[in-house]
């Protein structure tokens, strides 16, 4: 059956023929936030290949995700299109295309459209879930807001990664630099897989994405799925880094004590050594109801409050069971270990109410 014969709303949309003037990410009244384009590799990425190789070789491929990434700038048109290539594509079974390989596009804060590749895009090869090296797909969409210009922000792929991106505008439309966010240096947070993103729906839904916004702040997205261990090198990118805020959940299970390592007030006082005026956000995971990390809570907590014991005012903590509230606390997980739209938005609305002055 093809759906969209049923519901049009369901069909890839394409540029339908229509005329539309196309600007190259690279075009310098664009502002690319979050990722960085490597030009040897020919991609966009998180993070510099020597630090991956570094902390751990098995994020050499997490890096080139885009997640955190953004391209802003300010038009009047009143559609936009997209063309694309991505790498190659697989599929997750717990997360929906449109959040792990989707674009979304904002307009004024809103939420207007998104962009997605579509099945008919991916060759499969002998019936296993491997594809081609990239894929293009090319999509025009419907962003009208209030008459005038306005700020469009484009989201990248949670999960996926950007080799190419064109921007497409209505012929004539203006195209402007974006303002600065009304907090310019970034927060920064390091963390697995809830961090990256798993499991929202697009993006623009995770947790970070959504307290950025609340706040009006530039952020840096370093979570990298399973693979959010404190490696030295890692702390040590961390720190050369210039942020208003570090927000820190990285991976440590008490049944394997080699992932607990380095000490989790290590962390802090490295951050803090380097960093004496910025922020220190410290929490745990969600999903305490299915997977209970008591020990893990009772660290994070001993070194936030030795933190507060040495003056430190400028350090913030959040419990696991705070970031998802009372209520209907199973409607908040994709699946027992990562959060769904409703659990981000939870997430934000908790971090927010402790972080909303840390910028003042």
């Amino acid at each position: 059956m093809d759906l969209t014969k049923v519901d049009s709303n369901f069909a890839s949309v394409g540029t339908n023929g229509a005329p539309m003037d196309w600007y190259s990410s690279h075009d310098s009244r664009f502002s690319v936030h979050g990722v960085y384009y490597d030009e040897l590799d020919g991609l966009y990425r998180r993070l510099p290949e020597e630090v991956a190789k570094a902390a751990n070789p098995d994020i050499l491929g997490l890096v080139k995700m885009t997640a955190g990434g953004r391209l802003r700038f300010v038009t009047d048109s009143k559609s936009m299109a997209i063309k694309a290539v991505i790498p190659g594509f697989k599929p997750m079974p717990h997360m929906s295309i449109t959040g792990s390989h989707g674009f979304s596009v904002y307009t004024d804060g809103v939420f207007r459209n998104r962009f997605s590749p579509v099945f008919q895009d991916f060759k499969e090869i002998s019936g296993s879930n491997a594809f081609g090296e990239s894929i293009c797909f090319e999509e025009k969409k419907t962003i009208e807001g209030p008459a005038g210009n306005h700020l469009v922000e484009l989201y990248f792929p949670l999960y996926g990664g950007v080799r190419e991106l064109w921007i497409g505008l209505e012929p004539g439309s203006v195209v402007e630099s974006a303002p600065s966010y009304q907090h310019q240096k970034p927060m920064l947070f390091y963390g697995s897989s809830i961090t990256q993103g798993g499991c929202v729906s697009r993006p623009g839904n995770d947790f970070l994405s959504i307290l950025a916004r609340k706040l009006d702040v530039d952020y840096i997205n370093l979570g990298f799925s399973g693979s959010g261990n404190g490696e030295d090198a890692m702390i040590e990118y961390i720190t050369s880094i210039d942020a208003s805020l570090y927000a820190f959940d990285y991976n440590m299970y008490p049944n394997k004590k080699e992932r607990v390592l380095p000490p989790h007030y290590s962390v802090y006082e490295r951050i803090r050594n380097k960093h004496p005026h910025a922020g220190i956000f410290m929490y745990d995971k969600p999903g305490c109801d299915y997977e209970p990390y008591p020990e893990r809570e009772t660290l994070i907590y001993e070194s936030y409050q030795k933190a507060l014991a040495s003056g430190d005012k400028r350090v913030y903590y959040l419990s696991a069971r705070e970031l998802f509230g009372e209520g209907d606390r199973d409607c908040c997980m994709n699946d027992v270990s990562h959060p769904n739209d409703l659990g981000a938005l939870r997430m934000a609305n908790a971090m927010y109410s402790v972080l909303k002055n840390a910028f003042d």
